[in-house]
Formats: C-alpha cells, structure tokens, sequence
C-alpha cells in the first residue's frame, strides 16, 4: 500500500491534476471555498427556523399528502439548526491548502 501511495505521489500526472485542482490564490478561489462551505453552514445555523416554516408553508400548496410530507421532512432533516463540522473541516483545509506554498 505504502509503495503504491508513493508512485501515485510521485506521478507527474497526478501532481498536474493536482495543480489545476486547487482554488487560485485570488479573490474568486477565497470567495468560491467561503461561498461553497461556510455560508450554508451558517445559513443553516442561524436561519433553520425560518427555513423550516416557509417550507411547512410550502408543503401546504402541494399537490399531494406524500409530496409535503416529504418536503417537511426534508427540510427537518438539512435544516436542523446543527453545524456540519465535515463541511467546515473540508473549508478551513481548503483555505489552508489555498494559502500554502
């Protein structure tokens, strides 16, 4: 397994891939990781009751009983007022990942 990770990390190809994988040093690449994952973690945070209404509300236009009970459902399930600390974990290493050398 070791020697296997070692060629893949050694492989040009892979560290070229790599390259064009990371965020740029900008403006846009700090605004795509914020926008991407901390904003909606936050939106979850603060706004998940408000959320939760409009989409009960929501649920009360639909066409059937199965459609709004699980658009309610749904909607308890993404916003529950919790912090996803994958999602930030992943922000904050792509941030650092941005800023590294």
């Amino acid at each position: 397994m070791k020697e296997k990770l070692n060629t893949i990390k050694n492989n040009p190809e892979f560290q070229k891939k790599l390259q064009e994988m990371k965020p740029s040093r900008s403006i846009w690449g700090v605004l795509g990781v914020v926008l991407f994952f901390f904003v909606p973690e936050f939106m979850s945070y603060f706004y998940s009751p408000e959320i939760n209404h409009y989409l009960s509300n929501l649920a009360q236009t639909m066409p059937s009983d199965k459609m709004a009970s699980l658009l309610t459902y749904l909607g308890n399930e993404l916003f529950n007022g919790e912090v996803s600390w994958i999602n930030i974990g992943l922000g904050i290493a792509f941030l650092v990942w941005l800023f590294r050398k």
